[in-house]
């Protein structure tokens, strides 16, 4: 389970331990499991150099599925549903993110209904009446079944369910919740776990579909409902209701950290990388971003080269994958990719055409594409694009408005320091244009060190120093404090230092991470990002919006 926080460190680095022992079969009790774990979303717990080597080089594990944790909800289903998710997601070898084909959501079939009916007949002691031998029990089966006796209940079912889903027993779990659905088919804990077992059969229209109508009976099952189907149509290739509904969840849920983490990963893998970027930073501010998470922070706009089959994060849709291949150097492709799909391409996708064409000072072309587009959904390309297009023309102070407006929505596009740097020295401002180029040096260098931080020179600790060294010039101290915390990890690894070394500077970060929050001065200060630059320079942006 490679998302898990470190608030939940434990229960995600010890599968066989508190998850495995108690199923939150009682409402009252996991709840307090959770709220043991999470207090609150601020506070840091102690440090544990195993578990949190386990939750960071775990994101580097390819195609493996993140199970959903509704934690801070309120609600004691909930906390049933949180839990539950929680145990499947830590037991089980996870499929990698695909949509499924119709094949795999179709019924069960003739042979699986057969087994179904195999195991069920373990409650009652026989073979359903039908002729023949009993069928053999697997040793994980017969522990399983153990405990349910010949008329079970449905909590007695429920249970076995639980724990044949944590022992990577599909067909047995999927036997139990159907048999406990015949039971009690409006129990809200009943359905959700039908559906959960649905989900990782990838059935996942069907489990879909279940807990929209428990959603709709259910006013307080609404919130896990809308997260849990918001995974399943991500995993369903149904990327642009999955954000809807993680929207909707942090609409009333500001501070739910496992959506932001899944929001900011579905927008990263659909190429929307600098929308990914604000909730990555928000979760900068309780320490809750992995290494590729933290990586993706360096290089905003755009893809690292070389991370396709590297990173976990693959492109998902035309845009991710456009944003990765001009990375690894095939512009010439991407541009006859978009071109070819003329108004059929997304906007974000013509604003990037738009920047690779001024980048060869193809300015007709440039306007023909830009011109149509809103420049509120352009995004940091279409300011850049529509910049160059300026300073072609002369138009100084709109060339430095373009660009610094670029640059306040991705501070990491090296391209546009350096495009500003040159305008500002064409305008008869030397000193600021020579502070402008020196930001771009610095900004180039976090860049490359990210692009080394990759196999196994990710555990290299003086690339990591250097990194966290150059992020706090740049006024990137949550970003640094992450690094901080990785570096660590590889050092306990190393033996370069000792847990309880490790301990004392863990909590130290905690403490500079939270103060730096209180004060406020974790945000973006956009004079910051403009050198000195103050609001002024983007007025010729603002009469141009106005008239």
């Amino acid at each position: 389970m490679i998302c898990l926080f470190f608030h939940v460190q434990k229960l995600a680095a010890e599968c066989g331990g508190l998850m495995k022992q108690a199923p939150c079969s009682d409402v009252t009790h996991c709840s307090n499991v959770i709220h043991q774990v999470m207090p609150n979303g601020r506070e840091a717990m102690s440090w544990d150099g195993r578990k949190m080597s386990k939750r960071i080089l775990g994101s580097s594990a390819r195609h493996k599925q993140d199970k959903l944790l509704w934690v801070r909800l309120g609600h004691a289903l909930v906390a049933i549903f949180t839990c539950f998710a929680m145990m499947v997601g830590c037991q089980r070898q996870e499929s990698s993110m695909q949509p499924a084909s119709s094949s795999e959501q179709t019924m069960a079939g003739p042979g699986e209904r057969q087994q179904l009916q195999s195991k069920a007949s373990d409650f009652s002691g026989g073979n359903n009446g039908e002729a023949g031998e009993p069928s053999s029990s697997s040793k994980d089966d017969q522990q399983v079944t153990a405990s349910v006796k010949s008329k079970p209940s449905v909590d007695q079912l429920r249970e076995a369910a639980l724990q044949a889903l944590g022992a990577g027993q599909d067909d047995l779990a999927f036997g139990y919740a159907r048999q406990a659905m015949r039971i009690a088919p409006d129990n809200p804990q009943v359905v959700f776990l039908l559906a959960m077992v649905l989900g990782d059969r990838h059935r996942y229209a069907e489990a879909i579909q279940l807990l929209q109508q428990l959603a709709a009976r259910e006013p307080t099952t609404r919130l896990p409902a809308l997260g849990q189907t918001a995974e399943w149509m991500v995993e369903s290739g149904r990327y642009d209701e999955a954000e809807l509904q993680f929207r909707s969840v942090l609409q009333e849920v500001p501070d739910a950290l496992m959506v932001h983490h899944r929001l900011g990963q579905l927008l990263l893998q659909t190429g929307r990388r600098t929308e990914a970027a604000l909730h990555f930073d928000i979760l900068s501010q309780f320490g809750e971003l992995d290494h590729e998470e933290l990586r993706a922070l360096l290089i905003r706009a755009q893809a690292f080269p070389g991370d396709d089959g590297v990173s976990r994060f693959d492109p998902l849709n035309n845009l991710a994958m456009c944003r990765q291949e001009l990375a690894d150097g095939k512009s010439e492709q991407v541009m006859e990719v978009i071109v070819a799909a003329g108004d059929s391409s997304s906007a974000a996708e013509k604003a990037l055409l738009a920047r690779l064409l001024a980048e060869q000072e193809k300015f007709d072309d440039v306007r023909k594409w830009l011109d149509p587009l809103e420049m509120k959904t352009a995004g940091a390309d279409g300011w850049y694009a529509k910049g160059c297009l300026a300073l072609n023309d002369a138009e100084l102070k709109l060339a430095v408005a373009c660009f610094c407006q670029t640059l306040l929505l991705d501070q990491t596009d090296v391209a546009a320091y350096r495009m500003l740097s040159r305008t500002l020295e064409l305008a008869g401002q030397p000193e600021i244009a020579d502070a402008v180029a020196q930001r771009a040096v610095l900004v180039d260098e976090t860049r490359k060190l990210g692009a080394k931080l990759v196999g196994d020179e990710a555990r290299n600790l003086d690339l990591i120093l250097q990194l966290a060294q150059s992020l706090m010039k740049l006024n990137r101290p949550m970003e640094a404090f992450g690094w901080q915390t990785i570096r660590l990890v590889h050092a306990v690894e190393a033996a370069a230092i000792t847990e309880a070394q490790a301990q004392t500077t863990f909590e130290a970060i905690g403490r500079q991470r939270e103060q730096l929050v209180k004060s406020g001065m974790h945000r973006i200060n956009p004079e910051f990002v403009l050198c000195g630059l103050g609001a002024e320079v983007l007025d010729p942006i603002a009469s141009n919006s106005a008239d």
